[in-house]
């Protein structure tokens, strides 16, 4: 909140640039600068994990068959370094699913995540059977994705010979 706040470190960098000052608090754009810098970690520690295993040899000897830099990292790196991308972006969503306190001090009720509405109806409202519906289609989304992650992850480990 310190420095997104209207007198904020940045936007006292941004009008030091000489550009006129950003609303980045109470709106959706200072949730998301939020979430990213807490959700940040979760997304690079699996990524590392997976690229420090990569043997770049792969992409040397790519280079010595005749393909472009270009080319050897989106035809080895790249499929090589995705379960760790996929990975990354599970981590990510199922963590983003229980922000409610980030949304909330950041962007106010305007920008109430689905686990805060979740809250206010069972907390607040006392509506119970809406917040339970709200929580069963929440659960369902989860699974949903995670169902549609999986597959891409088994083959991805098994192209990248790292899967056991």
């Amino acid at each position: 909140m310190i420095l997104l706040q209207d007198t904020g470190v940045i936007n006292r960098i941004i009008m030091a640039l000489g550009f006129e000052k950003l609303r980045l608090i109470r709106t959706q754009l200072g949730v998301t600068i939020g979430m990213v810098q807490i959700l940040l970690p979760f997304m690079v520690m699996p990524l590392y994990a997976v690229m420090r295993g990569i043997d770049l040899r792969l992409v040397q000897a790519a280079g010595s068959l005749g393909a472009r830099p270009i080319m050897a990292f989106f035809q080895i790196y790249l499929p090589l370094s995705l379960p760790g991308l996929l990975a990354g972006a599970v981590i990510v969503f199922i963590l983003s699913l229980g922000f409610y306190i980030t949304p909330l001090l950041l962007g106010g009720p305007s920008s109430a995540m689905l686990s805060t509405l979740i809250q206010q109806q069972v907390l607040s409202l006392l509506n119970w059977g809406k917040g339970g519906a709200m929580s069963v289609i929440l659960l369902l989304a989860t699974f949903g994705f995670l169902a549609i992650v999986a597959p891409f992850m088994r083959r991805k480990y098994a192209i990248s010979g790292s899967g056991k």
